[in-house]
């Protein structure tokens, strides 16, 4: 079964990047509307931006074909379309729950049924093949199921861990279930005339995930993969008003100097009326520009309505359960909202080169034990607007008497705070601390990239990095982190607006070199990387 599901993971990466220009017909990938997860390999673009010679051209292409321990194998990385799936249309995989069990497919197109069939027999050690209707079907080991006809392709395979929360049998927790092949048979079987109304793209949060221009586009349905939650520990809550028609898609590109990846949040009804009628506010470059040092490693800011935040904890049933705990400090939720405006700040900055730190216990028999360890040096810093003083302060007051004075506290890292009318701000370092809340204007180089949405963050991975050369102490270490210093840039996190029924969000991991795509440097990349690493293994 490992060999069988490695072939099948090899042929979908190779298969990912090796696809044709040609646009597939994805209304001929058949996916039922309760899958929980679906991978979409779009056929529209990937060889435009990396060639299959161009990957078989890398030390670490010709490394696996070195491994490979048969002719067919070979044969398949020589020319992947040689396994006679059709590279020239789409793919997919998904995971689906069903019943106490779960399930994956990997599906597509066949172009040459004879070369399917002996590949699949191949790396099946000589199964054979029988017929059910048009269908052809081979039992794969350990109950894994496929079926093909001569256009189309069905992997079924065991999913058990996705059956949720164990039963309890006496007692005691009983084995994730596997279903047996003949119920693997039926999963795959249906699949080939799937009723359009059980179909995924009849779902119009799915459909808006897909207009997205992507080269890969991925789709989670939290609902049936956390829903069980809302079932078992959680149902004395409301936590089904949380996980009810809740999902998220994506769609990934790999453009010119950066990876993007655009996210869609989407909700039930419930959800999507309260945050339409609470929205959040956008951050301003002011906060970002406020933070007391131009050498920030990293940043997340938010603007979140506190009344909205109310209102979606008793909408879940959180309410009862947290306003229980503050009444017994004298608090209530009421007045966390009166307290709070709902800008939020946190801050690493000033990360220096790690350095050793030494130590020395005597041991039993008086000989001396010296360790020497890297540990890194920073500031973090937090800051939260305030909207009622008095009622701040109680807060404070309250925090302070159940935890004690938590700068003077051994259990706590080193920590000072301090507020004024307007904020409250704690950090590792009180002159920070103060110089935030006098304001100030730092003009922060990447505060454009994160402003004008209720959520942003960034991380800069050349700080994060440049922090690590004294770490690097082999040649290939400093070969890789080098490597590395020449790669990658920094992240960048915007969103949080309610925008045709979900909550948008955009990522960016951006490199250094802005000219070519980032597909073709990620290969590029890989091949030098895993020449580091083979220098160090001698």
């Amino acid at each position: 079964m490992k060999r069988n599901v490695f072939f099948i993971a090899v042929m979908a990466v190779f298969s990912v990047i090796a696809v044709s220009c040609g646009r597939g017909d994805k209304s001929g990938l058949a996916i039922p509307k309760d899958a929980s997860v679906v991978v979409h390999i779009n056929s529209g673009g990937l060889t435009k931006k990396i060639s299959w010679e161009e990957i078989k051209g890398t030390n670490w292409f010709r490394e696996i074909y070195a491994e490979a321990d048969d002719s067919l194998a070979k044969k398949m990385m020589d020319d992947p379309g040689a396994s006679g799936i059709d590279i020239d249309k789409d793919l997919a995989f998904f995971a689906k729950r069903q019943g106490r069990g779960g399930y994956m497919v990997f599906e597509g197109f066949v172009k040459d049924a004879a070369a399917f069939e002996a590949f699949n027999k191949k790396i099946n050690d000589g199964a054979t093949a029988s017929k059910s209707g048009d269908l052809n079907i081979m039992k794969l080991k350990e109950n894994g199921m496929l079926s093909w006809n001569a256009s189309r392709f069905v992997y079924v395979l065991n999913a058990p861990n996705m059956g949720g929360f164990a039963m309890m049998s006496q007692g005691a927790p009983t084995e994730p279930y596997s279903f047996p092949a003949d119920s693997l048979q039926m999963f795959g079987t249906l699949l080939y005339d799937l009723p359009s109304d059980q179909s995924m793209y009849e779902d119009d949060r799915f459909a808006a995930v897909m207009k997205e221009s992507g080269d890969m586009h991925v789709w989670m349905n939290n609902e049936k993969t956390y829903g069980s939650m809302a079932e078992g520990m959680l149902s004395m809550l409301k936590v089904n008003a949380l996980f009810d028609k809740n999902a998220t898609g994506m769609s990934v590109n790999f453009d010119d100097g950066k990876i993007s990846v655009k996210s869609k949040q989407f909700f039930n009804k419930d959800v999507l009326k309260l945050l339409d009628k609470y929205p959040a506010k956008d951050i301003s470059a002011d906060l970002i520009n406020r933070i007391p040092s131009q050498n920030v490693v990293a940043a997340i800011v938010m603007n979140y309505p506190p009344e909205g935040l109310k209102e979606l904890m008793k909408l879940f049933g959180f309410d009862g359960a947290i306003n229980g705990f503050m009444q017994q400090v004298g608090y209530s939720v009421d007045e966390f909202v009166k307290a709070n405006k709902g800008e939020i700040l946190i801050a690493v900055t000033d990360l220096k080169p790690y350095k050793g730190l030494d130590s020395a216990t005597i041991n039993p028999d008086g000989t001396v034990n010296s360790q020497n360890s890297m540990a890194p040096d920073l500031n973090y810093f937090f800051a939260t607007s305030i909207n009622d003083k008095p009622a701040f302060d109680k807060l404070v007051g309250i925090i302070a008497g159940q935890v004690g004075d938590i700068s003077q506290s051994g259990g706590f890292p080193k920590l000072s705070y301090s507020m004024n009318n307007n904020w409250f701000a704690a950090g590792n370092s009180q002159e920070q601390v103060t110089r935030f809340l006098a304001g100030g204007d730092n003009k922060q180089p990447f505060a454009s990239k994160i402003t004008g949405q209720p959520f942003g963050a960034y991380v800069d991975l050349q700080k994060i990095m440049a922090s690590g050369t004294s770490a690097a102490t082999d040649t290939s270490s400093k070969a890789a982190l080098d490597l590395s210093l020449k790669m990658w840039q920094d992240i960048t996190v915007t969103g949080g607006k309610l925008k045709s029924g979900s909550l948008n969000y955009d990522v960016e991991i951006n490199l250094v070199n802005k000219s070519a795509n980032s597909l073709k440097q990620l290969n590029q990349y890989a091949d030098q990387m895993s020449l580091t690493k083979k220098k160090k293994a001698f």
